[in-house]
Order: structure tokens, then sequence, then C-alpha cells
């Protein structure tokens, strides 16, 4: 895994915590878990299946070209979503 330069993250970070209005983000909420660290930790929450929520083909393609910041490999997927989220 490379290192990645740590910064503001929101801990908590999926669709039920992001507030949209006429398509376009109006607000993130729930802040309790930010905190300094790795952002791919955001992305890997932001990502990982749910019901209705990045469960067709694509999905996880599609956010992370309309994130346009971070692209997370399947290897930091696997190591935030099945390693260290589960910590938590």
């Amino acid at each position: 895994m490379q290192p990645v330069e740590n910064t503001f993250i929101h801990g908590d970070y999926h669709t039920n915590n992001v507030l949209v209005k006429h398509n376009k983000v109006v607000g993130i909420i729930d802040w309790p878990r930010a905190a300094f660290g790795d952002p791919r930790f955001d992305i890997a929450l932001a990502i990982r299946p749910k019901q209705g929520v990045f469960d067709q083909t694509g999905d996880k393609d599609i956010f992370l070209e309309a994130y346009d910041r971070l692209t997370i490999t399947e290897e930091e997927y696997l190591f935030f979503q099945e390693g260290l989220y589960q910590f938590f």
C-alpha cells in the first residue's frame, strides 16, 4: 500500500450522512468520528456495498470519478473495509 498524506477525514462517510438537493451535495452531517487520518478510510467506507447503494457494476467507478480527489485500489479497499474498519 502506497503512503498517502493524512488529512482531515469524516470517519463515518457514507450516503446516509450526505445531504443532496437538486443532485448537488449541500452538506455532510454526523461528524463525531472526524479526525486527522488517511483519506482512503473515508473512501473505503463510502463505497462499501449497501442495499441499493454501490451494489451495481460500475457504481464505485462513478463515485470515484465524481469524487475526483483520490483513487483507491482493491488492496487498499480491503485493508480499510475488512481490516481497519472492522476493528472499530
